[in-house]
This record gives structure tokens, sequence and C-alpha cells, in this order.
């Protein structure tokens, strides 16, 4: 199909998601509708918006080219690692936040903790989802270059522009039920692609067949003891207190209706996450023309799917980049709304507060168009997405959740200490090393895993110290 039929198709498609979410606005009458969609969530719908948010390009396209070229190894995050996430979620977050009543993550470090470390979460959790949602848009831009040709400043701008009026609008509840769109039209267009791979390689025994022993190693080559661990414990545990997964949960109608959906999504992750699995298994076998890193899945859908098929896929990719950005957006905002600007609430109406949680998604969107606009690239910034400070929020949720043991003192010193670590992992670490014949310093090994114990050991000696000599507040209220 020419650029201009491509261009219809697409236009077609966002203006679907465009009405669902400004016809969702409709219902959206104070804040909390805006946030957490009025509490009304049933099971299926949240297990879908679950499952949507986090599904993203990256999985689609970067696993299925991960596993096309390391076998198995390159699966660990993509489905493995990220669906275990979601069972801890399910056991650990989900119902215990959701009793409690919260809007956002932040909300636990104030009821839990102190002002203090509600501030250090509620900044450093909207950055990252500020920096994450800047990596979305770039692919965005990317997909809508390669459909309809235009120049990458162009497409940046239209794929902003597209995020922030059906976001800043619908909120929540509008980003729930095109996630429901977009799940599905994500499903069928994979389903797609695999029955594709499958033909080409002469029906499915031939397939299956196709997939060599040593492609189903799970220990990556030349790896260490320290780079295994990191690669699970950074989709597993990096990602239990990511607020964009959180927000979708504190959205149902009941904890026990958070737990499943966490449960629930958790299992449709790992299915359908098995699909590019297979399309990367199998497909590492079909003679493919180009196809060099995170290309291998668009250049084998261009090469075994009729021209209209290869639109679907556009418009699948397309799904799964909106249903993770929008999640980014709205995140930013609840976290700016309810927690950076608590005191200047107060005394605002619920319109007004209204009013400005859908200025302050507005501008989150803009932000993230300017760190998109900075020039790093896609990798880049979904590297210090995930990185940034979140093995110390970890430490102090689960200590706070489950203990009484920490106060204020030592959630926010644990906070602290890990964005130093990050700091010196990710900037300092290469500068200090000697280059080799590349020119480039070589990767800190295991850099996740140190920081959550260094982040585990400050917040134990601080609340020893604070046991000690009594420097401490009391206990928690909400324990």
């Amino acid at each position: 199909m020419d650029p201009f039929a491509t261009g219809v198709m697409i236009t077609l498609y966002v203006v679907a998601q465009m009405g669902i979410g400004l016809y969702m606005a409709r219902n959206v009458k104070s804040e909390t509708d805006f946030y957490v969609a009025g509490r009304s969530l049933g099971p299926v719908v949240a297990t879908f918006s679950v499952f949507a948010t986090w599904f993203g390009a990256e999985t689609i396209i970067g696993s299925s080219a991960a596993i096309a070229k390391d076998g198995l190894s390159g699966a660990r995050a993509e489905p493995f690692g990220y669906a275990i996430c979601l069972v801890g979620m399910a056991f650990f977050i989900a119902g215990q936040f959701r009793a409690r009543g919260y809007v956002t993550l932040a909300d636990f470090f104030r009821d839990r903790f102190d002002v203090r470390s509600e501030t250090a979460t509620a900044a450093i959790t909207a950055l990252v989802s500020i920096i994450w949602a800047a990596a979305q848009l770039l692919a965005l831009a990317a997909l809508l270059k390669a459909a309809l040709g235009l120049p990458p400043a162009v497409t940046l701008f239209v794929a902003a522009g597209i995020v922030l009026l059906y976001t800043s609008f619908g909120g929540i509840m509008g980003d729930v039920y095109t996630d429901l769109l977009q799940g599905i039209v994500l499903i069928v267009s994979l389903f797609l692609i695999f029955f594709g791979v499958a033909a080409a390689l002469g029906g499915f025994p031939a397939m299956i067949g196709s997939i060599k022993p040593e492609q189903l190693s799970l220990l990556g080559e030349g790896e260490t003891w320290l780079d295994r661990i990191d690669a699970w414990a950074i989709p597993i545990l990096g990602s239990l207190v990511t607020q964009e997964a959180i927000g979708r949960f504190l959205s149902t109608r009941t904890a026990q209706t958070a737990r499943q959906a966490c449960f629930g999504a958790a299992g449709l992750y790992l299915a359908i996450g098995m699909i590019p699995v297979m399309i990367g298994l199998a497909g590492a076998h079909v003679p493919l023309s180009g196809g060099e890193g995170d290309d291998f899945l668009p250049a084998l859908a261009k090469q075994l799917l009729p021209p209209w098929l290869f639109i679907v896929l556009s418009g699948a990719l397309l799904s799964a980049i909106l249903s993770t950005v929008d999640s980014n957006i709205i995140s930013v905002s609840s976290l700016v709304s309810v927690n950076l600007l608590a005191k200047t609430r107060e005394k605002i109406s619920e319109r007004g507060r209204l009013i400005m949680a859908r200025a302050i998604t507005a501008l989150a969107a803009i932000a993230a168009l300017i760190v998109a606009l900075s020039g790093e690239s896609i990798y880049d910034l979904i590297q210090l997405s995930s990185a940034l400070g979140q093995a110390g929020i970890l430490i102090a949720v689960l200590f706070g959740l489950y203990s009484r043991f920490g106060s204020g003192n030592a959630a926010f010193g644990a906070i602290l200490t890990c964005m130093g670590v990050n700091f010196y992992t990710m900037a300092l670490w290469p500068l200090t090393q000697p280059k080799g014949a590349d020119g480039e310093a070589a990767a800190f090994s295991g850099g996740f895993l140190l920081s959550t114990v260094i982040s585990l050991l400050a917040y134990i000696v601080i609340a020893l110290w604070e046991r000690r000599y009594g420097t401490g507040q009391t206990a928690s209220k909400a324990l």
C-alpha cells in the first residue's frame, strides 16, 4: 500500500482512539475519576489494562530481535521476568495498596513515612515516567516516519499531539478502554506474524523442528554470575513499584479485584509474550533480507505478510506504544498533582482540581516531548529510566508494608543512597575505567544488584541508629 493509503488507515485508527478517550471524558467529574477511574474497574477490564500498559513495543520488537540473536536468554525480561513481577505485585503490593485507598505510589510514603520521602519518591518516579514516555514518543515517531515518510521532527510533534489530546481529557478511564482496543489489535497482529513464519518454514511441525537446542538456553554467552542475576532482578524487582501499573490496579473496585487483575495480567502477559518468543526462535531461520537488530520483526513481517496485513502490524505497534505512553503521562500528572503540589490543592474545589489535573497532564506530555527532542536514543532513554532510584523505593515499600522497622529517615536514606549508586554506575564508572580498543569503557556489571544491596544496607543501618538513639518518628499509622 502507498503512503497515502497507509496514512488514511493510521489516521482512522488514531481518530478511533481519540474518540474513545473523549467519549469517556464525559464521565470524568472529579480528580478521582481522572486518576483512578472512580475506582470502578472490574477484573476483566483491569486485567487487560495492566497487560496493555506493560506489553509495549519493546516486548514485540526488542524481545523478538534479542531472541533471534541470543535464543531464550534474550527472553528473560520479556516475557518471563515481567510476568513473574506481576505475580509478585499481586502477592505483595496490589491488595495492600488498594485496601488503603491510595491514588499514587508516593501516597504510601506520606502515610507510612513522612512528607520528605513522599516528595523524593514522587519526584524520582515522575522523572522516570517522563524519560520512559520520551522513549515511547521516539518509537512512535519512528513508526509514523516509516509508514508516512514524514520528517522525524514533524512525526515527533504529531506523536506528542496525539497523546496529549486523548490523554488530557479522558484520564485513566479513557486509557483503560482504549487499552481494550489496543490489546485486541496487538494480539491479532502477533498471531498473523506467527502464522506467516509457520507458513514460510513449511508448517507448524517444521517451525518447531527448526529451533536448535542451543537456542533454548536461558544463560547468555560470556556472562558473569552478576550479569545473570541482574538480568532477572531488573524486570522482577525493578518494576514492582512502578506507578504505571499501580495506577491501574488502584482503579479497581476492591483489593481482591486488584490482586485478580495482576494475576490475570501475568497469565496473559506470559501467554501472549510467548508469541514473540516463538517468532524469534523460529524466525531466525527464515532467509531474510536485512532485519538486523530491532529491525528484525518489521523486516520479517514486511517479507512474509501481504501489504494490508503489514499495515495491521503498524496498527499493533501503534497500539503498544500508545498504551504505554498514555500510562506514563497519567503517572507523571498524578504524582505531580497529588503529591508534589499537595498544599496547592488544599483550597481548590473539586472542579478546580480536575482542571489542574488535565493541565498538568498536558504539561507532562510537553515535558516528554522536550526530552525526546534532546537527541538521546530510545535505548539510552530506556536504560536510564530502568535504573533511577527504583531499588531504594522498593526496599522502603517492602519494609514499610510488612514491618514497623524504620521511619522516614531510613526510607529517605535508602532512596538517596540508591540514586548515588545509580549516578556512579551510569555516569562516573565509565569515566574511571580504562577504555578498550573501541574507545569505550566497560559497562558496570551488576549495577541494579549493587544498588539494591546498598539501599538495603542503608535502610537497615539508619533504622537501627534510630532505634538505638531514638531519632526516628513513631511507627506508621498505616500499620
